[in-house]
């Protein structure tokens, strides 16, 4: 067992890439138990990247971990709950997002539909190099925020059949 939140600045002085097991907290396959573990999870690895920024490729990067295809919440979660039918699953996956320079994450969908992107690198000035390839990369990465518009984290079970309701208007 262990804990990515763990690893202090000076830890691993030479760390150059990270696979870590299921049973890690941020393994691959890593099942969160609380939809509230998942932001100091998502700062602890911001802070890795910044530490080593080739710790993952950059086209890797979005799949580094592996969690959208299956880091989760846990089925046993008190946070969890079942989908309708006639809607969209509820975004109980987790995916890193790039756009341009600029990183964050948001929680998913097996099936692209995503919940807003919580940044964690400051937005880039209109003036900089970057800020037309981040312009661009965001567009087609914010078409996936739709059903979930509004939402930073998964929406609770009340507001997830509330979205249904209108949903199938």
């Amino acid at each position: 067992t262990g804990d990515v939140r763990d690893i202090g600045e000076n830890d691993f002085p030479t760390l150059e890439s990270l696979d870590l097991p299921r049973t890690v907290c941020g393994g691959v396959g890593y099942e969160f138990q609380l939809i509230s573990e998942v932001p100091s999870f998502m700062q602890a690895i911001y802070l890795l990247l910044q530490r080593t920024p080739t710790l993952f490729k950059k086209e890797t990067l979005r799949i580094a971990f592996y969690w959208r295809l299956a880091g989760r919440i846990s089925e046993r979660s008190p946070d969890f709950y079942d989908f309708e039918s006639s809607c969209p699953f509820p975004p109980f996956r987790l995916q890193i997002i790039q756009a341009g320079s600029r990183l964050g994450w948001s929680w998913c969908t097996h099936d692209d539909h995503s919940c807003e992107i919580n940044w964690l690198d400051p937005k880039p000035s209109r003036e900089s190099s970057g800020y037309k390839a981040y312009a661009e990369e965001l567009q087609g990465i914010e078409r996936n925020v739709g059903f979930y518009r509004g939402y930073s984290q998964p929406p609770t079970l009340a507001e997830y059949n509330r979205l249904c309701l209108e949903y199938r208007r």
